[in-house]
């Protein structure tokens, strides 16, 4: 029996060791992630001085993509940075498993609308109650209270969602708001449901509920405490007339 060398001895390792990390690469399954589907979970922001209402498909506030969010309207507007204590959870719109391209969707429909109120503004914030011309500034923090405007918005873009006869389906990567009239089930979890009676009218696809926030767990389970019946005075055709100020402009 021949001796082998040194070489071929460590050759020999070498290959059986490349080869069982090659077994145990297969072997191994992937793990799985418990993050929700992209885009079934849409998450509202408000600021609890300025109003402001930013969206989000994360948990948590992400800087540049909030900061985007911001309008900007003069001078030091918009923030260098978020400060985290100055906002708090408003709602958290929840789509079934396997429709987060409808949520994508929703987000950026809401998204668009947002910037149209941002922009396409009449004389309820150019005058004020006397009829006087206002300044800038004041103009400014009207325009920035977004929250009565999303509310609305909201309530708009989840109605268009509700079963119809007769809807076109939008086809993928085209204008338009995909699952429109599909009959798509929605839920809504509000941190205040007083904020739900900004909208005057909810669609029936529409559920609503609490959000215990720091009760949620990653995979996307929620702790939900359901509305009793006539809590919210009738939801569906509520009618009600906003605080002074608040606007329901859609």
């Amino acid at each position: 029996m021949s001796a082998r060398t040194t070489s071929e001895v460590v050759r020999q390792a070498t290959k059986s060791l490349r080869k069982a990390r090659g077994t145990s690469r297969t072997a191994l399954p992937k793990p799985q992630s418990n993050r929700p589907e992209h885009g079934r979970q849409i998450f509202v922001y408000n600021h609890l001085q300025k109003n402001h209402v930013v969206y989000s498909l994360t948990r948590a506030l992400k800087n540049n993509a909030s900061l985007s969010q911001l309008p900007f309207n003069g001078k030091k507007t918009v923030p260098a940075a978020l400060r985290k204590d100055l906002w708090h959870p408003f709602a958290q719109i929840s789509f079934p498993p396997g429709h987060g391209e409808v949520g994508l969707s929703v987000f950026q429909k809401l998204r668009e609308y947002r910037r149209r109120h941002e922009l396409e503004w009449g004389d309820e914030i150019r005058y004020d109650e006397k009829g006087n011309f206002t300044n800038k500034k004041v103009r400014g923090r009207k325009i920035c209270d977004q929250k009565a405007n999303s509310v609305a918005d909201i309530a708009a873009v989840l109605g268009r969602l509700e079963l119809q006869e007769g809807v076109e389906e939008v086809q993928k990567g085209r204008i338009g708001l995909q699952g429109e009239g599909s009959g798509e089930k929605v839920e809504v979890l509000w941190n205040d449901l007083n904020d739900a009676e900004f909208a005057e009218t909810w669609s029936e696809n529409v559920e609503h509920g609490v959000w215990r926030h720091h009760k949620h767990t990653l995979d996307g389970d929620m702790d939900i405490v359901p509305v009793a019946d006539g809590e919210l005075g009738g939801i569906e055709t509520l009618s009600v007339e906003p605080e002074k100020g608040s606007k329901l402009v859609l």
